[in-house]
């Protein structure tokens, strides 16, 4: 199999690819909305002037065999220039793959070749892969003793597996559980009328996407400037993914109000019997009630009892709230890879020997 990749940098480009891209997923199986046209058009717009967005067609005979979308911008690590290429995602990406129609081998070996023959990135960054993904197996055999790489720090996603009736799962969790989530329901509905609601349309001109921009603005996220309120073309991305959730029927909005207020909510895209949560918010003036705890309670008991799903993914990063429900973790793997110049082999030393030297140093001194 002899592989092509062009590079394609245009949005137009972009956009000519869709009906392509499709029909990759489709024949290839891979048809998350995490994977399809529609999420990385909705990227491709949000990644700011600072980010260049491209993306590499694998071609055999002119025949469409990947497609990987990219992003490159300059930063500083440490003090020290970097020119970072690395997938293209937004911040509420749970996770990214390479979409292969056919073997995953020659793909990763065309990737590496073309990487290596690239002189416009010091690291590249292939994050979030999937640890069972195919591609990211045959990477890591190609880039051994081609270029300089390592595994960067995994990412986890914790899981609620849908199986059983909702009672037999409630039966199968300890008191202390059951007592956490009855006075949580119990204080809630002490603080006024509650009502709970999914919402599989939503128009992102109209009233509710409006409160949910709110809401974010006024939630904890809301202050430290990550919120689809604050965060530089998160609104933007939420209503341009909102538009196509709903048309594609990916979209699930679930909503908490309390006396008509909305004081919580949990954004979802839903596909294949798998719900993935991408944002949760609540009010912080009803931090005492915990309506978000509250609205997952509800989530948890309407996925088990209307059927039709066996996954319910809580979104990225390990807290308590997550913990409580979770029957155990996804985890993705991060590759980085080096560019094999001096400047590259350096970034690849302080990263594989200086830092984790100095990092143990520490520990060891308390």
């Amino acid at each position: 199999m002899s592989l092509r990749i062009r590079r394609l940098e245009s949005e137009g480009e972009f956009h000519a690819l869709a009906d392509a891209w499709t029909d990759l997923a489709a024949r290839s199986g891979q048809t998350s909305p995490f994977l399809s046209h529609d999420w990385f058009d909705c990227c491709w717009s949000a990644v700011g002037p600072a980010r260049r967005p491209e993306v590499l067609v694998v071609e055999d005979g002119g025949h469409l065999v990947a497609v990987v979308p990219l992003m490159r911008w300059k930063e500083r690590r440490r003090g020290m220039p970097v020119r970072r290429l690395a997938l293209l995602e937004c911040p509420d990406t749970p996770f990214i793959d390479v979409l292969v129609g056919g073997p995953g081998r020659p793909v990763a070996a065309a990737l590496i070749e073309h990487f290596g023959a690239r002189q416009d990135w010091d690291v590249v960054s292939l994050q979030k892969l999937p640890a069972a993904s195919p591609v990211l197996k045959e990477l890591e055999a190609t880039l051994t003793g081609r270029l300089p790489w390592r595994r960067a720090e995994a990412s986890v996603s914790p899981y609620l597996a849908i199986a059983g009736g909702w009672e037999t799962f409630w039966k199968g969790t300890s008191q202390r559980f059951k007592k956490t989530c009855r006075n949580i329901q119990n204080r809630l509905e002490r603080a006024g009328r509650v009502t709970i609601e999914e919402h599989t349309q939503v128009d992102a001109e109209g009233p509710l996407f409006a409160e949910l921009v709110d809401l974010s603005r006024r939630s904890w996220k809301g202050d430290h400037g990550v919120a689809i309120a604050t965060m530089p073309n998160m609104h933007d991305f939420f209503a341009a993914l909102t538009r196509r959730a709903s048309e594609r029927g990916w979209l699930s909005l679930w909503t908490l109000r309390v006396d008509e207020r909305l004081v919580a909510m949990e954004y979802q895209l839903r596909h294949d019997g798998r719900v993935n949560a991408l944002r949760a918010d609540f009010d912080p003036a009803l931090r005492e009630v915990s309506p978000g705890s509250a609205l997952t309670f509800a989530i948890a008991r309407a996925l088990f009892e209307r059927g039709g799903v066996h996954e319910y993914d809580m979104g990225p990063g390990v807290n308590e709230y997550k913990v409580r429900w979770a029957t155990d973790n996804h985890e993705a793997a991060h590759l980085m890879v080096y560019r094999p110049t001096a400047y590259g082999r350096l970034l690849h030393l302080l990263d594989t020997r200086v830092r984790p030297g100095v990092r143990r140093v520490r520990e060891r001194l308390g």
